[in-house]
């Protein structure tokens, strides 16, 4: 299809954006969850129903966009199976709407330890596909997996179609997590930061044995979308949750190399950035400047990011959650009119920090993208 011209004057915005050339804050759509109590849909459903999570997606950013127009979404505007996207990125269960839990709840990852001991010594001896071939079978019911594949195979294109006639361009189609997070959720938090104290040097052999494994498959999966961006996850990894040492040794040199690859296969990184990296959050600087973006979740300083990095790094975020969810719109207003009176507007894109809650007000959200719009 011919997409139509504001799509495309859309995706030279992100292009501009992230370029620092940008003649406003650009607005971008981030809500996994939030669409269904608005649009009166039950969670369970939202989940379960490929189509009616695209559909009620879109049906929602569309009755935001009358208010304030919604520039770009951060990752896809849904069609996915939440379960079978997040196992895939953490090899960890999760319970689901409707069936372990009540079906307007929130789904949830189930902390626990699947990796064995002894499945570190398979992860260095047979790599990346050895190691989930081994793990995913007891945190995903294969049969919904393969039931997924075939339902992405099937309508991915038409999908993605509905999207562009919808004209949202989305600045990342994948989601990749970097070693040190496929083995924290495979081997549970508690469990996985005492290895790093315990067995730093094994921890890290399985880190390498599988690296290769995640950019390939990081990769390749993004260029099935046709995608333009990815992004590399950061949660556990976070500065504030470990020391120096282990970020130097196990997190950064992993990040750092999944961003390179990224742009080296002309795909544009958003490192997702969870938790505070105040610590640690120059060294981005070691990456090519206006080529990649930071996407915070209200917890790193952006005003002290954007006085040590200038204008290396475009910044994706940081509205809180809470404040989407319990706050007024006036509150929301406020919020992003200080935040862009600090960092400014150059190499911004406005969106809920991490992402809008489930319970984020419909009126929060579309002042958040007001406020941005109407910026001067």
């Amino acid at each position: 299809m011919i997409p139509d011209q504001l799509f495309l004057d859309r995706v030279e915005r992100i292009k501009r954006t992230i370029a620092f050339e940008n003649d406003r804050a650009t607005t971008c759509y981030t809500g996994v969850a939030t669409p269904a109590e608005h649009m009166g849909v039950k969670m369970a459903d939202f989940v379960s129903n490929s189509d009616l999570n695209l559909d009620t997606t879109l049906a929602y950013i569309n009755e935001l966009n009358e208010i304030a127009p919604i520039d770009c979404l951060n990752i896809g505007a849904g069609g996915n199976k939440i379960n079978v996207i997040l196992t895939m990125i953490w090899l960890s269960k999760v319970k689901m709407p409707g069936r372990e839990l009540p079906e307007n709840s929130l789904w949830q990852i189930e902390e626990k330890k699947v990796l064995k001991d002894e499945d570190y010594d398979l992860a260095i001896e047979q790599g990346y596909d050895a190691l989930v071939q081994k793990i995913l079978p007891q945190v995903l019911d294969m049969g919904e997996l393969q039931e997924f594949m075939e339902y992405a195979q099937k309508n991915g294109q038409k999908n993605a179609e509905k999207v562009i006639a919808n004209i949202y361009p989305s600045v990342n189609s994948n989601n990749a997590s970097p070693p040190f997070e496929i083995l924290c959720g495979a081997r549970s938090m508690s469990q996985f930061f005492m290895d790093c104290y315990k067995i730093p040097d094994k921890v890290k052999a399985a880190q390498d044995a599988i690296f290769p494994g995640v950019l390939e498959n990081m990769v390749a999966t993004t260029r099935q979308t046709n995608g333009m961006g990815s992004w590399v996850g950061g949660w556990r990894g976070a500065s504030a949750l470990v020391s120096p040492k282990i970020w130097d040794e196990l997190v950064w040199p992993y990040m750092y190399k999944m961003g390179m690859t990224l742009l080296e296969n002309g795909i544009t990184p958003t490192f997702h950035l969870d938790q505070n990296w105040d610590r640690d959050i120059e060294r981005f600087l070691e990456l090519p400047e206006k080529k990649f973006i930071l996407n915070t979740d209200s917890m790193t300083d952006l005003r002290r990011a954007r006085k040590l990095l200038g204008e290396h790094a475009a910044f994706m975020g940081d509205v809180p959650p809470q404040l989407l969810a319990t706050g007024t719109p006036q509150q929301v207003t406020d919020y992003v009119n200080r935040l862009l009176d600090d960092i400014g507007t150059k190499g911004v894109f406005i969106t809920a920090g991490c992402d809008a809650p489930g319970n984020a007000k419909f009126e929060n959200m579309a002042a958040m993208f007001k406020a941005a719009y109407e910026y001067n």
